[in-house]
């Protein structure tokens, strides 16, 4: 018996996704009250923050990296500051089945380096109350991690330092469609289409259509554990696949975990000071707990694994890879150097293994409004950590005070130990509107 492969056009597959999808959405909506959606008021939401930041750096004068961050000249002292205002403005509107959100940052160093951002603007329209379609530039969050998240296919790149810091979406078009039971077993399920552009040709606005990407999520509410599947089909990144998975073990005790199969992923190193590449299958993967006790402290320990990362040896070659480049008189080679750290070794989690460890008390000793936290990334491929704490004060409603040192622990050439940073202490003054 022969066995024929059929070749399917990316834009064939997105189109038969949502032909899928859609039509129980298109067909609840007509079994619906046609009066439900066109009763709902026009509704108008302002709201924001704007965040005043000072900072405190003490440079590792020691560290090669430190040639990289300034390639002109290093600083003369070993103490940096910085000031920087961050303006957050975002807007909502909902008229019936049709909604828009906005949501725009800024960095404003000075008059002359100032940057704004476009985080979110999306237009979403509900043609039911089950089905929900989005089109526009849009933040995903995918995957149950806290600090790290290996099934977030179409996510913003998370930062470990600070996961719950906004950030920029992603430019796509998204369908889903929800359905809840009456049923001790199957309570709800959800499927969503995410339509992902391809990226654009050099010195163009247009892309291939055969670099259309399509990422498909199914989520499933099962004897009381969230768990969901989800694939990333695309010509520009390696084809994924994943599983993630949330349960209460008691009122008090979550456990959370991902799993991510890559094909064909790129994987860059240093071997006898030259840069290697090779493609491989890859897995990535987490697990986690959350704890709350009766003291209301909040305990999120979380273990990180990835494939692709560098492996103690493989980072002490590419740390004397940044040496020599940073310490050869030939300016040329320093500036090469510094395109090969920012394209291929650009990340928060370079290596393999990570444990991540936060505690959370809120108003400890009865002191009103303070916030507590301290929080902890290790690398347990070289025994190197990051160190911080998040000290909060919210006197009022819409005026918080934050006050964030870090510091970074290892020998020289580990991760973390060899930093440009030793340590960094932060204030931050963040009003609400």
């Amino acid at each position: 018996m022969t066995s024929v492969r059929v070749h399917t056009h990316p834009a064939v597959s997105i189109l038969l996704a949502w032909m899928v999808l859609i039509p129980g959405g298109i067909a609840f909506a007509q079994e619906e009250d046609a009066g439900t959606y066109g009763e709902r008021e026009k509704k108008l939401e302002w709201s924001g923050n704007l965040d005043a930041k000072y900072a405190l750096f003490h440079l590792d004068m020691r560290s090669p990296f430190l040639a990289l961050q300034f390639p002109g000249a290093r600083p003369s002292s070993s103490y940096l500051s910085q000031y920087r205002l961050e303006p957050y403005l975002n807007a909502a509107y909902r008229s019936g089945d049709v909604g828009f959100v906005l949501k725009t940052h800024a960095t404003y160093y000075s008059d002359s380096d100032t940057r704004v951002d476009l985080f979110e603007a999306y237009g979403t329209y509900s043609p039911s109350f089950n089905t929900t379609m989005q089109a526009g530039k849009r933040v995903y969050s995918w995957g149950k991690g806290y600090a790290f998240n290996p099934v977030g296919f179409v996510n913003s790149v998370k930062d470990p330092e600070n996961p719950e810091l906004a950030q920029a979406g992603l430019l796509s078009a998204n369908v889903e469609y929800l359905k809840s039971f009456q049923s001790t077993a199957l309570q709800s399920i959800a499927i969503t289409a995410v339509l992902i552009p391809p990226a654009m040709l050099p010195n163009s606005r247009y892309g291939e259509m055969e670099g259309v990407g399509l990422a498909l999520k199914a989520y499933a509410l099962l004897w009381d554990t969230d768990i969901e599947v989800m694939t990333l089909q695309s010509e520009d990144k390696p084809r994924s696949y994943g599983l993630d998975f949330a349960r209460n073990l008691q009122e008090n005790v979550e456990v959370h975990g991902e799993f991510s199969y890559a094909q064909g992923v790129q994987r860059f190193s240093v071997r006898d000071g030259m840069l290697t590449r090779g493609d491989r299958d890859a897995s990535t993967y987490l697990v986690g707990l959350r704890f709350l006790s009766a003291s209301n402290t909040t305990i999120i320990a979380e273990y990180f694994h990835n494939d692709v990362g560098l492996n103690k040896g493989e980072y002490e070659e590419y740390s004397a890879f940044v040496l020599n480049g940073t310490t050869s008189p030939i300016a040329a080679v320093l500036q090469q150097t510094l395109a090969t750290q920012q394209k291929y070794f650009k990340g928060s989690t370079l290596m393999q293994e990570y444990l991540y460890l936060k505690v959370i008390q809120p108003e400890p000793f009865d002191w009103l409004y303070f916030t507590p936290s301290v929080f902890m990334i290790y690398n347990l491929e070289d025994k190197s950590a990051l160190l911080s704490a998040s000290l909060s004060c919210k006197p009022s409603t819409n005026v918080e005070f934050l006050l964030w040192p870090t510091v970074l622990v290892g020998s020289p050439m580990t991760e973390y130990g060899g930093k440009q940073l030793q340590e960094r202490v932060e204030f931050w003054l963040r009003v609400y509107y």
